[in-house]
């Protein structure tokens, strides 16, 4: 989950991610069309195909290798670990993740709980690894403008700040003023910076919704709302619907993360009042744990698409189960950090970070789908790669 500023919580996410239950409820639906998403007579053969094709090449996935130069391990680096809350469960791997990778490297790691940012538990976490001596630190699902003067006191100190999956503060969804990262978070050349990331995966939800549809999607659509990273998956997704023509977002339920304990019943509400719905969207996969696949498996309603987002490990039981949620998108938390270390590893050389291939893939019951228990983890050998890498 993901954070923000005036109009931002202060939990970013992708990715993962992903808010827990935690404070009171203060969501909003609505039954009309959604942010100018107007009803149009019908879907051009060419919107249709241009969608197909896109989730075509979605199946398949954009994926491609790391970089094969760059610097030898930094010797010595202690650096520490901020997630926005320990508590939910993909924020926890993407931290195992980075530790593993940081250990690859014979550096030290450790995670401090930014406890979803209660009584400023994110800025004390970067106040206590400043103080601590750390090397570097690691945004995971924090975005800058919540820790803004924290992270100013660590550039002091020479702690180099890097992102996973956090906005920095020259991002127009914090305060738009200087960048304090060292290493943002860059998963590929296509997707250079983290807005190009997001609103590619709203769009890419959208097409899916257009082609699974047949161009005639009636969009009940689970917006995680006043959040940095669920903004630009909005973005995305509302202008693929408006370029469908004959697809429309009927209806829109806005999560805050103060309102993860009630989603169930805000979702069940809003679907109740909008029957013509024939696609669900959820912009978050925790929402499905916190309450929308137990609501979808013992509701009515068998003949929707129901589309995710990030793949949890939940979700993809949720996938192979075959009820409820049918469709997440895999852009491999692992590879993203091995990535991220590998940025903070060549700040430490003294050189620029360099974007990797973490791509996105669709994931359904019949495509891409890991084994049991195991976590979506992409087609790239990312950990033999980056040890080939760093040990040339």
């Amino acid at each position: 989950m993901m954070v923000a500023k005036p109009r931002t919580s202060p939990i970013s996410f992708v990715g993962t991610l992903l808010i827990a239950a935690c404070l009171a409820l203060t969501a909003c639906t609505s039954s009309g069309p959604a942010n100018g998403s107007k009803p149009a007579s019908g879907t051009s053969a060419e919107a249709l195909a241009a969608a197909v094709k896109a989730v075509d090449g979605g199946y398949a996935g954009d994926y491609s290798d790391p970089p094969t130069s760059g610097p030898g391990p930094a010797k010595g680096k202690n650096i520490w670990v901020i997630t926005a809350w320990q508590q939910v469960r993909a924020l926890a791997y993407q931290a195992e993740q980075l530790s593993e990778a940081a250990a690859k490297l014979g550096w030290k790691a450790q995670t401090c709980d930014g406890l979803n940012n209660a009584n400023g538990g994110m800025a004390n976490c970067v106040r206590q690894a400043t103080a601590a001596g750390a090397d570097g630190i690691v945004l995971v699902s924090v975005d800058c403008a919540p820790v803004r003067q924290a992270l100013v006191e660590a550039r002091k100190a020479n702690v180099k700040i890097a992102s996973f999956s956090g906005f920095d503060c020259d991002d127009p969804t914090q305060d738009g003023s200087s960048p304090l990262f060292d290493a943002p978070a860059s998963y590929s050349a296509d997707m250079p910076k983290l807005a190009d990331f997001y609103t590619r995966l709203g769009r890419l939800r959208a097409d899916l919704a257009v082609a699974k549809a047949n161009g005639k999607a009636k969009v009940l659509h689970v917006a995680f709302h006043g959040i940095a990273f669920g903004d630009y998956v909005a973005k995305g997704f509302q202008e693929g619907i408006a370029a469908c023509g004959g697809c429309e977002i009927v209806g829109t339920v806005k999560i805050a993360p103060a309102d993860v304990p009630n989603v169930r019943q805000k979702f069940e509400t809003a679907l109740v009042q909008v029957p013509q719905a024939n696609v669900v969207a959820v912009d978050v996969d925790h929402f499905f744990v916190a309450g929308i696949q137990p609501a979808l498996v013992s509701g009515p309603r068998k003949d929707l698409i129901v589309i995710g987002n990030e793949c949890q490990i939940d979700n993809l039981d949720y996938i192979r189960s075959g009820r409820g949620q049918q469709y997440c998108f895999g852009a491999s938390n692992a590879y993203r950090a091995y990535t991220t270390i590998d940025a903070l590893n060549r700040v430490f050389n003294g050189e620029r970070p360099v974007p990797a291939g973490v791509g996105l893939q669709i994931v359904d019951k019949d495509h891409n789908l890991p084994a049991p228990g195991a976590e979506y983890v992409g087609p790239v050998d990312y950990t033999g790669l980056y040890e080939k890498l760093w040990n040339g």
